[in-house]
């Protein structure tokens, strides 16, 4: 190898470029050292800063705690060598927590490049504290390297959010369901008018308004009579002064709102005004109450018949003087008014006794605070009068009064005293003795005779007093019985004693249990001489055990559930029915308790209140819900009472309950009924009163406008603008009508579909050339879009159905819409036509998407309603639409108005020529050529309205009053080549008038004109031989066609 010779300027070259590197190589290690420097003075200022952070800070790296500053010492409660180096979950009370704030954590950190968190720490001594959690990664590369732990203490700030929150919620509470009505207010316009803010419940139940419905108005706007009354402006004094008003009650009324109202009114520290208000209609009409009740009494007081004294107490034992009497006071006791006024009831009262009753009586009324008792007063002549006197205590005006009736019973002493007299030698002996009661005397040789009986004996046996003295048993009683009867008098005599017995024995025809007590009677050496006894009828006590016995055969045989159970409710008893009703033998239900048919689907509170009822004595009624023994849940109707001892004490309960639940499933039914039906009474009524406006707002423009029309010097635009508006009201009357008897149509089942060949392509475009003047005339967008062609488009359905659905739907989005879009298309889904009719208008309530098909049913029934109608449009075409075999229903859209959608099945035509009909009649007259025609009509109005439609029409026009009429005209002139036939007329009908014209012209032509449609009024007319039917109010082209169609049957084919 041999040495490369480098010259002297290649040397050169070569230190500069080793010399340049040295230089860079000296700059990065100063750069290095610099970074250094830098590194260890950033993790000083860190440490620093968070030594003197309000909050503990730590390092994590691999769950483990690498770091804890004193802060996090001290809110932990532990030291730094208890903390380093151990795991991070000893911080938490669970390991649930643990690995929720984990996940939680790490899962914020990935999406956000921190996480924060809100957690419970337990310390050192076992306490918890709310704290907030944040984790901030070291290196978010590199999570490995481990996270800043940020803990800040929120112990305390939670339980001030827990403070304010409850009493937050007390205070809206408290306004939520007090009775009185709190309305928030702000003054607007200088304190002349006020905006609701808020209004509590207890104040929309008071205005007949929510609160959204008020928020944001002013009182003035949604309550224009409020400006009449003083509310208005004693806000402003409060809203001004600050000071407090309490607001007399005033009257307030409105078209929905009457009453009158009482006002507290306040203003709150941050300028707004709170209104406390009552509605205190009620009171004020108690006070009202009042004073008639006062005047009642006045004359009530005045028109007693009994004597009313009123007087002070002076002391619990001495009345004062008399206060007020009535006139029949006077009466009684002879002294006028003013002179009773001056006295008291010692004064009046009889001397001898008033020193023995006023005492005891005055005692009695403070005890019991009402006394009844007899008197004897002396009237102004000095006569003693026995009263009766009823005394009451009672606080006027805070002062104890007594208030005494006196009744005049001097007749009715006299009657007490005769009575005393007749009947006091009776009352000494059997006073209180209900039982029979005889008397019989032992005679020397051992027999018995009767010494008497008392009343009581007479009404049982039907033996009087006078009949059994002095007689032997067996002389009043049939052998048989007497023997008995004696041994029993032997038996008591040899006992010495009373004896005890039953014995059958026969009165009045019948046998009869009686229950006998005997008493030996001894004389002074010991002698029995006398029995005396007393029979009790038991023959209904004995009727009742045999009743018993029967009870007891039918109890098992009862068809409701018997169930008896001692005192712990143990079952000692069940019938037959509880077996076949649960599916538990007798066998597994004595001894168990009853809650073995428990579901757990009974309250509680129900057997609290069946034990309390009947360990406390009481009958308890109630319903269960109970499981079967196959698990069948039932509910069973109830009544639970205690069985007592003769003690008084409860030994056992009986249970009688009967199985409801299919009570229960029709009792609900009926409930839903009722309300259907009060539903459906609701509807009617306000239908009435809708229809009564409907018909008398179109009837006032007809009957106005005709009377105006006689008018002289009318111009000529006033005389057709009065003409206009009379067709306009007969228009929207006969749409009335129509709707009317279309609804009744289907009602009774009268209505029938015709089904023809129909393109709905030319009906919707009829239809959208008949309305879009209207929509122009509101300023709406109105579009009709078709979904089929023409070809397609030709279906086999009702026509006039289709297009009285389609028209009553767009009309109705017409007349509801005031601004915005409506439009109306179809398109095929599947074997069905599917049409929508959108509007932009108000939406239709939810609750009210349903019942606006129901008959007579409006979104607003209310008399303030904006628009007219009958409430009938789709009612008639939810049945038109379901008797085409579609459906139909509505969809709101909030803020974008309603669309209304519904089916009718897709059944293309077999022939799909469509012929087309131009309904202008111009230029079809040439087959009326001096035609006469003859007019069967009895009323003036509809004749001249027929003869006003066919002028012009280069026709003679023949009348006739009355059927009878129009047979002689036909008869007599062979010109007239049609006939008009009214078919209600005087003399004779148009159904025979029809026949007889028939006989003599088969081939005239005979047009039937009625207001009555139906079905059975068109096939009467056939079978009278019409040839032609039309309905009232005519119309002039439907006329002319057809007597076009007869005149000429190849034109009207």
């Amino acid at each position: 190898m041999t040495d490369e010779v480098k010259t002297r300027d290649e040397l050169i070259t070569e230190i500069e470029e080793l010399r340049r590197q040295c230089s860079s190589l000296e700059d990065a290690i100063n750069a290095q050292r610099a970074g250094w420097s830098s590194c260890m003075y950033r993790e000083s200022f860190v440490q620093c800063v968070f030594r003197e952070l309000p909050t503990g800070t730590g390092l994590i790296a691999d769950s483990v705690i690498k770091d804890a500053d004193s802060a996090l010492c001290s809110l932990l409660g532990y030291t730094p060598d208890e903390l380093l180096n151990r795991k991070w979950s000893i911080l938490y009370t669970t390991d649930a927590d643990y690995d929720y704030v984990g996940d939680e954590l790490h899962r914020q950190i990935r999406g956000y490049g921190t996480g924060t968190i809100e957690t419970a720490m337990q310390c050192k001594n076992g306490c918890i504290r709310n704290v907030l959690v944040s984790l901030y990664p070291i290196n978010s590369a590199d999570l490995l390297l481990g996270f800043t732990l940020i803990v800040r203490d929120i112990t305390e700030w939670k339980k001030s959010e827990k403070q304010i929150q409850e009493s937050d919620n007390r205070y809206a509470a408290l306004i939520e369901n007090i009775d009185t009505g709190v309305a928030v207010y702000d003054a607007v316009d200088d304190g002349r008018d006020f905006i609701l803010k808020a209004l509590n419940p207890a104040a929309e139940r008071i205005v007949h308004l929510t609160g959204a419905q008020v928020v944001g108005k002013t009182l003035l706007t949604l309550f224009p009579n409020m400006g009449s009354t003083v509310l208005p402006a004693a806000l402003c004094r409060v809203w001004k002064t600050g000071r407090t008003e309490h607001l007399a009650p005033f009257y307030y009324q409105d078209d929905i709102r009457q009453g009158w109202r009482e006002n507290h009114i306040y203003k709150i520290p941050s300028g707004e005004i709170v209104a406390l208000f009552d509605d205190v209609t009620e009171r004020k009409q108690i006070e009202d109450s009042l004073r008639e009740s006062e005047e009642r009494f006045r004359v009530l007081f005045e028109n007693i018949r009994d004597g009313v004294f009123v007087h002070p107490m002076i002391t619990p034992s001495e009345p004062g003087k008399f206060a007020m009497v009535n006139p029949s006071a006077c009466d009684i006791l002879g002294y006028t008014q003013e002179e009773l006024l001056g006295m008291g009831p010692r004064e009046l009262d009889d001397a001898e006794s008033s020193v023995t009753y006023i005492p005891e009586a005055m005692k009695r009324l403070m005890e019991d605070g009402c006394v009844l008792f007899e008197a004897v007063q002396r009237d102004r002549k000095g006569n003693r009068i026995p009263v009766e006197v009823n005394a009451n205590i009672v606080e006027l005006s805070g002062r104890p009064y007594i208030v005494s009736s006196v009744r005049d019973i001097t007749l009715r002493k006299q009657h007490e005293n005769k009575l005393l007299e007749s009947t006091q030698f009776l009352k000494s002996i059997y006073d209180g003795v209900n039982n029979s009661v005889f008397v019989v005397d032992v005679q020397q040789d051992g027999s018995y005779r009767y010494k008497g009986i008392n009343r009581m004996h007479e009404i049982l046996t039907g033996i009087k007093n006078e009949e059994i003295t002095g007689k032997s048993p067996d002389e009043i009683i049939d052998a048989p019985f007497a023997e008995s009867v004696i041994r029993r008098y032997d038996a008591c005599i040899q006992s010495g004693s009373t004896i005890q017995y039953e014995e059958l024995l026969p009165f009045k025809g019948r046998e009869t249990y009686w229950e006998t007590v005997l008493t030996p009677v001894r004389d002074n050496v010991g002698h029995i001489y006398r029995i005396i006894g007393t029979s009790t009828d038991i023959t209904k006590r004995k009727i009742s055990e045999q009743r018993l016995r029967k009870l007891s055969v039918a109890v098992e045989q009862s068809p409701a559930v018997v169930v008896i159970t001692d005192y712990m409710g143990n079952i000692e008893y069940v019938n037959p029915k509880f077996t076949q009703l649960t599916g538990y033998t007798v066998r597994e239900a004595v001894g168990n308790n009853p809650n073995i048919l428990q579901s757990g689907l009974t309250p509680r509170e129900t057997f609290y209140e069946l034990w309390d009822t009947i360990l406390s004595g009481g009958v308890w009624h109630g319903e269960f819900y109970n499981r079967k023994k196959n698990g069948d849940i039932y509910i069973e109707s109830a009544v639970i009472s205690p069985i007592f001892n003769k003690e008084g004490s409860i030994t056992n309960f009986v249970a009688v309950k009967e199985d409801i639940t299919e009570k229960k499933k029709l009792w609900s039914e009926l409930i839903a009924a009722k309300e259907k039906a009060e539903e459906s009474d609701r509807l009617k009524t306000a239908f009435l009163a809708n229809i009564s406006h409907e018909i008398r707002t179109p009837m006032n423009g007809i009957l106005g406008f005709s009377e105006l029309l006689k008018e002289p010097h009318l111009s000529g635009e006033e005389q057709t603008e009065y003409i206009n508006l009379i067709n306009q009201s007969g228009q929207r009357m006969l749409h009335l009508i129509n709707e009317l008897v279309d609804i009744s149509r289907i009602e009774s089942g009268d209505t029938f579909l015709q089904i023809t060949e129909t393109s709905i392509n030319r009906l919707m475009h009829d239809i959208y050339a008949f309305f879009r003047p209207e929509a122009a005339k509101k300023g709406l967008l109105f579009e009709c879009i078709v979904g089929l062609s023409d070809l397609f488009s030709v279906i086999d359905t009702d026509s006039s159905k289709v297009n009285q659905i389609l028209t009553n739907l767009v009309q109705n989005a017409l007349k509801f819409t005031t601004e915005g879009s409506v439009d109306f298309r179809y398109t095929l889904k599947n074997d069905c036509l599917e049409f929508y009719v959108t509007d932009s208008g108000a939406c239709i309530p939810s609750e009210m998407k349903e019942k606006i098909f129901d008959r007579f049913r409006q979104v607003d029934n209310s008399l303030t309603r904006r628009y007219e109608g009958a409430g009938l449009g789709l009612s008639i075409s939810k049945a038109y639409i379901e008797m085409l075999g579609g459906k139909i229903w509505v969809e709101s859209i909030e803020g974008r108005g309603n669309r209304f959608v519904f089916t009718l099945p897709y059944k293309p035509s077999t022939s799909v020529t469509m012929q087309q009909f131009d309904p202008d009649f111009q230029g079809r007259t040439e087959c009326f050529s001096n035609l006469t025609i003859l007019i069967a009509e009895d009323d003036e109005v509809s004749s001249l309205l027929l003869q006003r439609n066919l002028k012009g029409e280069n026709i003679t026009i023949l009348h006739a009053r009355n059927g009878q009429d129009a047979v002689e005209q036909v008869q007599k002139n062979s010109a007239i080549r049609l006939v008009l036939m009214d078919i209600q007329m005087p003399v004779m009908n148009g159904f025979d008038a029809t026949r007889e014209i028939k006989a003599l012209r088969p081939g005239l032509p005979v047009i039937a004109q009625t207001a009555f449609t139906s079905k059975e009024e068109k096939e009467k007319t056939k079978e009278a031989g019409c040839d032609g039917f039309i309905t009232k109010p005519v119309n002039k082209i439907e006329l002319l066609c057809l007597m076009e169609s007869l005149l000429n049957p190849k034109t009207g084919d």
